[in-house]
């Protein structure tokens, strides 16, 4: 697992490069975590639901861990590279970069130590926010904000009805909390209670799960 190598950096004008040469050495043995958004965009590359995404290509189809195959490889890393690039989660964006976020604080950067024989080039110039920019990630980091606000405001909830605090509460998913949790299937369930049409545009589709998600727990 690769290891932190530099305090946490300050902020995006952290001086920082970064050219990925696709030796695909880094794709191996790593627990890759996916929030919804990010399930939504690799069921919408790989033409399936989210539902049946998260039963295909997910540890326990619990929509929460990419699978690797029996070498520890990335489910989706072929000979020739990633399969799923151009929706690739955002943890995979920010390599050799990782981000570092607690609700309500400012987002905080390490450097990680890449793979002894990467081919990954690191560069003098640009900053940190040049390279994300340069990854697309600014939707992922807003969507992976969005849904750990939720899940904060979830266990605050939880905690106060518990009479304890959030940290010593352990989050054990139900098979309903499941449904929730799968984007298409909450839209779904939510048009058919409704009538509303489904968005089509996967940012919109978002924005209702999150919509969903909030209301769910004002029902609580």
């Amino acid at each position: 697992m690769d290891q932190a190598v530099e305090s946490l950096l300050p902020a995006r004008e952290e001086r920082f490069g970064y050219i990925c040469h696709r030796c695909s050495r880094c794709c191996h043995h790593k627990k890759i975590q996916v929030n919804p958004y990010e399930v939504a965009r690799l069921a919408r590359n790989r033409g399936q639901t989210t539902t049946l995404f998260r039963a295909e290509w997910t540890v326990d189809g619990a929509g929460t861990v990419l699978q690797q195959t029996e070498t520890g490889a990335c489910v989706f890393l072929a000979p020739d590279g990633c399969t799923v690039h151009a929706d690739r989660p955002l943890v995979c964006r920010l390599y050799p970069l990782g981000r570092h976020i607690v609700v309500g604080e400012e987002e905080q950067f390490s450097r990680l130590e890449p793979h002894p024989r990467s081919e990954g080039e690191y560069l003098t110039e640009g900053t940190i926010a040049d390279f994300l920019e340069a990854q697309e990630a600014d939707l992922f980091i807003q969507a992976a904000d969005d849904y750990l606000q939720w899940f904060d405001d979830a266990l605050n909830m939880l905690a106060g009805d518990l009479g304890t605090a959030p940290s010593t509460i352990v989050a054990m998913p139900t098979t309903d909390q499941g449904r929730l949790l799968d984007m298409d299937t909450a839209i779904a369930a939510y048009g058919a209670s409704t009538g509303g049409a489904e968005p089509a545009d996967i940012e919109d589709r978002k924005a209702l799960h999150l919509r969903i998600l909030y209301q769910a727990l004002s029902l609580r």
